[in-house]
């Protein structure tokens, strides 16, 4: 499933979970609405988002979070994905935050980081659970 998709499935997800007007993105180093963090407009949650093939995950709370999903398989730049995927998660947050694995369908590892986080995935892989 491509990106832009998937993408749309999370914005349905938050809009469905949070009651969010819209969802945008901002880049706090550049300005650009095209990359950056995610955020929504009409809640006051703050929200993660992070894709891979067919799975996208979305978490959202009151403060900092982060998630990250891969998927699975040999080692990327010398790091086990897993690991990789525990890094990305805490690095999303930008906190010293507890950092939990998450039960996702074979062939995906992630990691969601924050307290008190809700969080959903969608695509063709989440209903393979």
């Amino acid at each position: 499933m491509d990106r832009a998709t998937l993408r749309a499935l999370a914005h349905d997800v938050l809009r469905e979970e949070l009651g969010a007007a819209s969802v945008g993105r901002l880049c706090a180093r550049c300005g650009s609405a095209e990359h950056g963090r995610p955020y929504v407009v009409g809640a006051s949650s703050r929200v993660s988002i992070s894709y891979a093939s067919d799975l996208v995950a979305v978490a959202w709370a009151d403060g900092p979070v982060g998630v990250d999903v891969e998927d699975d398989g040999p080692p990327a730049d010398g790091a086990a994905r897993r690991e990789l995927s525990h890094r990305e998660a805490l690095f999303k947050a930008d906190a010293d935050v507890p950092v939990r694995e998450l039960g996702l369908p074979r062939g995906y590892v992630g990691w969601l980081a924050g307290t008190g986080v809700s969080w959903r995935v969608a695509g063709p892989a989440a209903v393979r659970q």
